[in-house]
């Protein structure tokens, strides 16, 4: 018996496909699990002891010649449609993925709390007898080693407990909160922080490292996407953008502080499963505009963000902090 799960794209929802995995794993342990992604996302998946193999976007021939039990499309878009009549399967499945809903609200036409985009992905399994209550946490297998050279920089750099990692980065602008905001918020925190994101965020984090009073390491386009969670699970704390990141913190089972800009967590993009935070401009009327983003915002004021000034954010950040027990915390 085999399964084939499909999800093509981003980091965040990568990850947050991979409670079914174990789903699957427990209720059928003698089936192969098979997962199909762009070569980007392999790493996240590539070690998972419950995949038997991760297969890189477009379909190889032989993918398209085996003979599924399943196939459970997670990406639902024009791109994997074909794969209903390409592959060879007994039972094809697929998700809700709610965009009637979402525009409605961007539009100012409906408001809903949508189920968690995870419970969504669990609907498709109904058809093999798994309901979305059996869904565990997110799981992202980082190799021991490069658990061992995070651990032992951190202890070069001897920073001790007190220490944040911050997500910089985001697709869209209107995710992104101002560089002038994150200067404020590093001279008001004063102790050591981690700048993750990929080589695009690696101008920014340089030039707050080159702008801070305390110890900063720049690992944002200088790590890849393991060494990226370790140092999150490493973390006390992460704060970042409503981006892959934050999910990547919840596979990692750390406690999560969430900016949102122009999208809400009635989306069901929530970290899943873990201690998090959602800070956002309930106020504003303008929210959602986007269930994705912009460049930058279409009322040119970026209101959604600016509102979350660094000292509210700091104090948040403080607060939660100080409500986590201390294994939690990592302390």
């Amino acid at each position: 018996m085999k399964f084939l799960l499909v999800r093509l794209s981003s980091i965040g929802d990568v990850v947050l496909t991979t409670p079914l995995v174990r789903a699957l794993a427990t209720r059928y342990p003698e089936a192969e699990l098979h997962f199909l992604t762009k070569a980007s996302y392999v790493p996240l998946l590539r070690h998972h002891p419950l995949i038997k193999a991760v297969h890189t976007w477009p379909p190889a021939p032989e993918l398209v010649q085996q003979r599924w039990e399943g196939v459970i499309d997670l990406q639902k878009n024009l791109r994997t449609l074909p794969l209903r009549w390409r592959l060879r399967y007994r039972r094809f499945a697929t998700f809700p993925k709610e965009n009637l809903r979402k525009w409605l609200m961007v539009r100012g036409w409906g408001w809903w709390t949508l189920r968690h985009v995870v419970w969504r992905y669990g609907e498709a399994l109904r058809p093999w007898g798994i309901a979305p209550e059996a869904l565990g946490p997110l799981e992202v297998e980082v190799p021991s080693a490069v658990h061992a050279h995070v651990k032992q920089e951190l202890k070069r750099m001897g920073w001790g407990a007190e220490w944040l990692a911050i997500g910089l980065g985001g697709t869209y602008g209107t995710k992104r909160w101002p560089p002038a905001y994150y200067r404020e918020f590093l001279r008001l925190w004063g102790r050591p922080v981690v700048l993750l994101g990929g080589p695009a965020e690696r101008p920014l984090a340089e030039e707050l490292a080159s702008q801070a009073t305390q110890p900063v390491l720049v690992a944002a386009g200088r790590y890849d996407l393991l060494h990226t969670a370790a140092w999150i699970r490493e973390a006390p704390l992460l704060l970042t953008h409503d981006t892959g990141t934050a999910h990547l913190g919840a596979a990692m089972g750390r406690p999560v502080v969430v900016l949102w800009g122009n999208t809400v967590p009635e989306f069901g993009m929530e970290p899943w499963q873990v201690p998090h935070v959602n800070l956002e401009a309930l106020h504003l009327s303008c929210r959602p505009c986007s269930k994705l983003g912009y460049v930058t915002c279409p009322r040119s004021h970026h209101d959604c963000l600016r509102a979350l000034t660094p000292a509210y954010v700091l104090a948040q950040v403080e607060a939660f902090l100080s409500s986590l027990p201390h294994q939690a915390q990592g302390l």
